[in-house]
């Protein structure tokens, strides 16, 4: 250092100072003079005691210290960041200088002025400039080559403001170690609040200045004094929370602040307990000041974990008390308590107490459970659904450790609630993301339970796999999928099957692939592994692979197993081992039979094997062994003659298990015909064919004989010529037959109706043996009549010139000039006529209308007469389902006979009105039918149906099918089905909607069950109405209803049309017509529902404001006039509608958020209850 030049450097200064006023700033030449003083002063002495010049010049000069201070304590408060900077490293610096006086310098006043200064400097800042790699090369050169200058160590007085930022930060730390600042607690919160200002600034990140920052913090905390280190601490802890709880989870900040706290501030509060009682407080500020928002809250239930763990076991407990008091809250409070008490019960060493044998009703784990179930009763739909989520994870995490398992379900009892109850009021629960954490909360809890579920549990898990959701189908099936794999006996096997088959109907793709799945693994995986051992059959073939086999054959089912191993089987997933375990099932039963000695024909092969290999091996063909087939058909057949002549009865379970057996055996064989040996294929169609010309089969084998001929002569034949030759031959001969015998079978009624006009009865002993001629007569001519149909179908183009004469005489029988048939000159009268026969003949008449568009033409009309006029269920059942192949293959030709078929809707027999709706709805999905008319109407009576079946089929397909079809039907036919329901006709006159036999399609009347009728359909609509829609029927039923009636167009003196006005104002008035404007804004409540349709939380909020708006315009420019009108005409006819009026909710939306009503411009949105008591506007 050159004395000269700091000689005369000083002697600058003190002219400087000397010519200053009181309150002047410190010249900027002068600031620069005291760094380069500093500077030069710290780079040439090496000797810590050595006084520092300036202090010896001052007093020489008789200038004191305050001359110094004053005027660069205005320096630092000039508006210049980088004056105020380079001021405050002076101050800073000179405070450091050996034998500085340190308490003349530090001062307050000049204090605050420096953390002025810094906080000024937080404002946006230039980017350091990225250096080039030339640059930063020449720069390392000359630094090599021995340019030290004392301009290239600091910063000049140039520098901007960032670069001298962390210099003074650092020259703030040494300053703390030397200056006490608890005499003066402004400076302690004063610095406090600026170094957290920085810390939460962009230039810390710029900068790198995190660490110095948190320097400084702790040393503020560990330099205080005993008395005010709490206060301190808090402070700090304070300070420090907005930037945990503002920044992104995984920023660098936060981990540095996370980090500082865990890793210094934790151990300090271990040696002091003044700390310690600020850090244990510090989670429940946390969690007090939490923000609402979903991420930002999971990010401070972190931050709060991250702190929660470094504490000690006895404050860890602490805190859990405090989340179940906090679970207790506002919805805020609450919502957070449960993420909280997940964490908690899954970060925490031992929550329930198992290490240390703590009674179970002192763990605290326990406590956060009991307040978690309590959750789940919650009135917020997001906290039920957080809350069940979280048990779900909890009870999962937990039950991993068996002793934490057995605890557990103590601790469950021990809270005394209802477990499964809970679990089936949630799975009804209204909204859609509870449902879903209801089911995943029972597929934790299955394994956890040790035992089967009840049935009312299972049947709940049922009927969710039919919500309209998508995600909450998913989670059921996972649900009952999970429940058969911990326990798959038959009750469970049973409801699986009837529950998940079913799904392969359904309109989601990934639901279809999910269904197949899951019948892949749980019953075609779970028959191949099966490996049944020459024992006996009890023993030997599981229980559940009987009831498995068992289930498939129902008749609800085994249409969906048919689907569902068609679809695998064409993506080539039927293993060949599915086959062969079959077979080895069927023979180990059949071995076992034998063993016993017992007589072969009272032996049955297990329910379902037959109908489950007829399905696979036409996929695996090659898995059949053929000498399998052939012994059991030669088996089947034997039992077959020697039983010929009996009838088969439902009361011989044998000969109907027998009947069905051959049937899917047949089916196998057509499968597997190709592969079949020649001569054993020439051999079996010749035994086809010889059986079916008998004409004494069941009629459930005779399709199956038929198909397999079929197939046979297609298979075996040289080209498809020659077995198309092969089929019309052989179809023609057993025509032929079918004629003679019903002429057969119509001469011997018209020979005994004959001549019992004209001799005694007969009895005793020959009267049984006619009888019996006559039963064996009628059964032949039933299974003619239906082999007839069969045989149509399979060669379209066979001559029924012989055929047709006879169904038709037998169909038009006790019908309007058709008394009597005619047949070889004889009558008979049609009451002698089996109702059997004329069944099958209807049956067999619509198979061949099929094949024959003109005879098809002439015959509709005889169709739709019979099912109208019939009074047998069953032939009405039987026309349905032929009606019903008219429109797939005549549609322009039945479709203005729909409004007819649709009568059935409302038929006395439940299986003919479910009938009629399956096939209808399956129609109308693809599009053969069209929802016009008074279709959709008709459709709405299927809600109220007697039967729960049905009405479970129509509460999914209003629910689920055609709110993703046509999501605008209910909008549009809402008024329409008011009038319709109460049979008024006041809006359409004599209109197609009223035409005659409408009425049996009505609900009306004013007794309470036809009311809560229409209020059930009138809701259903509503649901499935977007916010929009509720607001557009609003308006549509004040301005087509309500001023109809005010206006006297609709007359409210009669009955329907008061009906309907009270049936307007009950839906004004209900629940569903309510818009919750506050849905979209619960930011808990935003579930897989928004996901599902595409829309954002976002969209979802401003279309829920801007609905809102334009409900409050139409509240007062439309509603508003209309009510006061209405109220001013019931009052004067004293009608009782009144009060129904009255009732009606005086604002259009509602919400927990909205609206206060001491707010004076509340008043002005909600005027109707106002206006209809006082009766002016």
């Amino acid at each position: 250092m050159d004395d000269g030049q700091v000689d005369e450097t000083i002697s600058r200064l003190l002219v400087d100072l000397e010519s200053l006023g009181p309150e002047d700033a410190l010249l900027e030449s002068s600031v620069v003079d005291l760094q380069f003083l500093v500077s030069s002063f710290s780079s040439a002495t090496s000797n810590r005691d050595a006084a520092f010049p300036l202090w010896l010049h001052l007093a020489e000069a008789g200038l004191s210290h305050l001359s110094l201070l004053r005027p660069l304590s205005s320096s630092m408060d000039l508006p210049s960041p980088e004056s105020s900077l380079l001021a405050a490293r002076v101050y800073l610096s000179l405070i450091l200088t050996p034998s500085a006086p340190v308490l003349s310098l530090f001062s307050p006043i000049a204090f605050l002025s420096l953390l002025r200064a810094l906080r000024r400097a937080l404002k946006p800042l230039p980017t350091p400039p990225q250096v080039d790699l030339r640059q930063k090369r020449k720069r390392k050169r000359s630094r090599v080559s021995g340019d030290n200058r004392a301009d290239d160590q600091l910063p000049s007085a140039d520098a901007g403001a960032g670069d001298l930022l962390p210099v003074i930060l650092d020259l703030l730390d040494s300053v703390l170690s030397r200056v006490h600042l608890q005499p003066s607690p402004d400076c302690v919160k004063s610095l406090i609040d600026t170094i957290a200002s920085v810390l939460s600034s962009s230039v810390a990140e710029l900068y790198r200045l995190s660490d110095r920052c948190l320097r400084i913090i702790y040393s503020t905390i560990s330099y205080a004094e005993e008395g005010d280190q709490t206060s301190v601490a808090v402070d700090v802890l304070k300070s420090v929370a907005p930037a945990i709880l503002s920044s992104p989870p995984k920023s660098s900040l936060r981990v540095a602040i996370l980090g500082f706290i865990t890793n210094k501030i934790a151990p300090l509060a271990r040696k002091n307990e003044k700390v310690l009682k600020a850090l244990v407080y510090f989670p429940r500020y946390l969690a007090s000041k939490a923000p609402e928002r979903a991420e930002p809250r999971a990010a401070a239930v972190d931050a709060i974990m991250d702190v929660v763990r470094a504490l000690k076991e006895e404050d860890q407990i602490a805190f859990s008390e405090y989340v179940v008091k906090m679970a207790q809250g506002k919805s805020q409070q609450r919502l957070l308590a449960v993420d909280l008490i997940l964490c908690l019960s899954t970060s925490l060493p031992d929550p329930l107490g198992a290490d240390e044998s703590v009674e179970i009703a002192n763990c605290w784990g326990v406590k956060c459970l009991k307040a978690l179930l309590l959750r789940c009763l919650d009135s917020m739909g997001g906290v039920r659904a957080r809350a069940l989520t979280n048990m779900s994870q909890v009870i999962e995490f937990l039950s991993r450790n068996a002793r934490n398992s057995v605890r557990l379900q103590e601790g469950l009892a021990f809270c005394n609630i209802k477990f499964n109850e809970l679990l089936k009021k949630r799975c009804f629960d209204d909204k859609a993301v509870v449902r879903k954490a209801a089911l995943l909360l029972i597929i934790r809890c299955t394994s956890l339970i040790g035992r089967s579920i009840d049935e009312e549990m299972l049947k709940t898990i049922g009927f969710a796999c039919m919500d309209p959701l998508v995600s909450i189908r998913k989670a059921a099936m996972s649900a009952i999928s999970e429940v058969y794999r911990q326990f798959p006996d038959e009750r469970i096997i049973m409801e699986w099957l009837h529950t998940v088959p079913r799904l392969i109907l359904d309109n989601e793709t990934s639901i279809q692939e999910e269904c197949e799945n899951l019948f892949l693994e749980l019953v075609l995986d779970q028959i191949s592994n099966a490996s049944p051992s020459a024992k006996d059959c009890e023993f030997v073939i599981p229980e559940r692979i009987l009831a498995l086999l068992k289930g498939i054959c129902d008749g609800e089912v085994l249409p969906c197993v048919r689907k569902i191993c068609s679809s695998l089987g064409k993506k080539k997933k039927l293993k060949a081992s599915i086959v062969a375990s079959l077979q080895k099932v069927i023979s180990v039963s059949e071995s076992e039979q034998q063993k016993k000695n017992l007589p072969i024909e009272s032996w049955a092969a297990p329910l379902g094997a037959w109908q489950l290999i007829s399905e696979v091996s036409l996929f695996t063909p090659k898995a059949i062994e053929w000498k399998f087939l052939h012994h059991h058909w030669k088996l089947l057949d034997k039992c077959k003659v020697e039983g010929k002549g009996k009838k088969l009865d439902a009361q011989e379970p044998c000969s109907v298990s027998w009947a069905g057996d051959r049937v899917c055996l047949l089916q196998t064989i057509a499968n597997v015909s190709l592969l079949l040996p020649p001569v054993d294929a020439s051999d079996l169609a010749a035994d086809l064919l010889k059986r079916i010309e008998e004409f004494n089969m069941h009629l459930t084998e005779v399709d199956a004989h038929v198909k397999a001929l079929s197939t046979l002569c297609k298979q075996k034949a040289a080209s498809s010529q020659e077995g198309e030759e092969l089929i019309r031959k052989w179809v023609q001969q057993l025509l032929s037959g079918a004629h003679n015998v019903l002429e057969s079978y119509m001469s011997k009624e018209l020979e005994t109706a004959k001549g019992s006009s004209f001799f005694t009865p007969s009895s005793g002993k020959g009267k049984g043996k006619h009888n019996t001629a006559s039963s064996k007569l009628l059964s032949q001519a039933i299974t003619a009549v239906f082999t007839v149909g069969s045989l149509v179908l399979v060669c379209p183009s066979a001559d029924l010139h012989g055929i047709v004469p006879l169904l038709h005489a037998i169909i038009t029988s006790g019908k309007p000039g058709s008394g009597t048939i005619k047949l070889a000159n004889f009558t008979v009268s049609a009451n002698e006529l089996d109702p059997s026969l004329c069944i099958q003949s209807w049956v067999a008449m619509g198979k061949i209308c099929l094949v024959d568009d003109k005879l098809a033409k002439r015959y509709i009309p005889l169709f739709l007469q019979e099912l109208e006029k019939s009074d047998c269920a069953a032939l009405r059942n039987n026309i349905l389902v032929v009606m019903i192949d008219f429109c797939v293959r005549y549609t322009a030709l039945v479709d203005c006979y729909i409004p007819k078929i649709t009568m059935t809707l409302r038929d006395p027999c439940e299986v003919v009105r479910r009938q009629t709706f399956i096939l209808l709805s399956r129609l109308l999905q693809r599009d053969y039918v069209k929802w016009r008319g008074v279709l959709f109407l008709r459709f709405l009576l299927s809600l109220v149906d007697e039967s729960q079946k049905i009405r479970n089929l129509a509460d999914y397909l209003f629910g689920n099918i055609l709110k993703a079809k046509a999501p605008l039907l209910a909008y549009n036919s809402f008024v329409e089905a008011i009038f319709f329901l109460n049979g008024c006709n006041a809006r359409y006159g004599r209109s197609e909607a009223f035409e005659k036999g409408s009425r049996r399609f009505t609900i009306s009347g004013s007794d309470d069950k036809a009311r809560s009728q229409r209020m059930h359909i009138y809701v259903s609509l509503l649901k499935q109405m977007a916010p929009e829609h509720l607001l557009a029927t609003s308006a549509k039923l004040c301005a087509e209803i309500l001023a109809a009636a005010s206006d006297g167009m609709l007359s409210i003196d009669d009955a329907t049309g008061q009906s309907v006005v009270q049936d307007t104002l009950h839906i004004l008035a209900c629940k569903e017509m309510r818009i919750q404007s506050s849905k979209s804004q619960d930011t808990a409540e935003i579930d897989d529902e928004c996901g599902e349709s595409g829309e954002s939380s976002a969209l979802l909020a401003a279309k829920g404001r801007l609905v809102t708006q334009v409900a409050k315009k139409n509240l007062v420019q439309h509603a508003v006039p209309i009510f006061i009108e209405l109220k001013r005409l019931l009052e004067s006819k004293n009608s009782p509608l009144t009060g129904s009026l009255l009732r009606v909710p005086p604002r259009p939306s509602q919400g927990p958020q909205e609206r206060n009503r001491r707010d004076p411009r509340c008043r002005q949105t909600a005027p109707e209850g106002a206006y209809l008591r006082h009766g002016e506007v």
